[in-house]
């Protein structure tokens, strides 16, 4: 179990394809602020794109993927600062169920195409993940690649009408969402969160699988060792400079973020909420649980749901 991968399963990320666009001549969109993530693909043609009213823009073409992170409004024309309209409000045709088509602009000239999608994300596990990415991100995909030829695929599909369409289109966004994740985070190493580098030392990597596939396990320094091959003095050093914090640390920060993710949910209680996460009773998570946030369990669960203070509780 990889760190992305527990991140993005955990989060319930959910995505639809709901656009298959063909812009002409002179045009510009406004997309509506609302989303946590953003995808379009450039299908053909180039295009601008940027998310304020400055027209600062990033210059797109065929291939590329622009992830946009929420909630925020972003645009996207055949120049800079193009005058815009709402996105939402043009017509649109397609088959019942599948992608809408949408076909807007002034002129002639070579038609751009895009796809347009949205994610949404459950909690707060993947917040870090997504503040590692800029407002606006370009990830070009390169000729050969799989995520050119995943853009390919998908291409292909939405203009299809087959029944599953957009079963199929949603499942083929995720591929390209995680290939594109992935190749901006190795290409952006420096906003990058710790864990992506780390997962790539064979020996930090192997324990950080370890902790994410069971994370109720009473893990020891010992044990983390020996997923790593390393004595647990090396082991230690290696973990805390690739991570910033040491081995067990890591281990129950993690397991508090799932506590938090649990917690929010409403559904479970504290005992179950404690087995789940290795714990011997309610009342050792308890006092862990204490120990890391400075309240107890109950008192977080009631703040969380308050709508005054939802947002503020990490």
């Amino acid at each position: 179990m990889d760190v992305l991968t527990d991140l993005l399963q955990r989060s319930r990320a959910r995505g639809a394809a709901f656009s298959h666009s063909t812009a002409h001549g002179a045009w510009g969109v406004r997309f509506p602020a609302g989303s946590k993530l953003a995808i379009h693909g450039i299908l053909g043609g180039e295009a601008f794109a940027w998310t304020d009213d400055t027209g600062r823009s990033r210059h797109v073409l065929s291939g590329d993927i622009v992830l946009v992170r929420g909630p925020a409004e972003h645009f996207m024309a055949h120049v800079p600062g193009a005058d815009v309209i709402p996105f939402l409000g043009l017509p649109s045709s397609g088959p019942p169920g599948g992608a809408r088509r949408m076909v807007f602009g002034t002129g002639s000239g070579e038609p751009t195409t895009f796809f347009c999608g949205a994610y949404t994300f459950e909690g707060t596990l993947c917040t870090g993940l997504l503040a590692g990415l800029p407002d606006l991100t370009v990830v070009r995909s390169r000729a050969g690649s799989s995520l050119r030829a995943s853009l390919d695929l998908f291409a292909g599909e939405l203009l299809g009408d087959a029944p599953g369409q957009q079963a199929l289109l949603d499942s083929l966004l995720d591929v390209i969402l995680v290939q594109a994740l992935r190749q901006q985070l190795a290409t952006d190493v420096q906003a990058a969160p710790a864990w992506f580098s780390a997962m790539d030392d064979p020996a930090v990597g192997a324990s950080l699988r370890a902790v994410h596939a069971t994370p109720a396990r009473a893990w020891t320094l010992a044990d983390l060792a020996a997923e790593a091959s390393l004595s647990r003095a090396t082991f230690a050093r290696r973990f805390t400079a690739l991570l910033g914090v040491p081995p067990l640390t890591y281990v129950t920060d993690w397991r508090m973020a799932l506590a938090r993710e649990q917690l929010r949910d409403g559904a479970a209680g504290l005992a179950a909420v404690a087995r789940s996460l290795g714990y011997a009773s309610e009342f050792s998570f308890a006092a862990a649980f204490k120990r890391h946030h400075g309240t107890s369990p109950g008192r977080w669960r009631t703040a969380a749901a308050s709508p005054s203070h939802a947002g503020s509780v990490g």
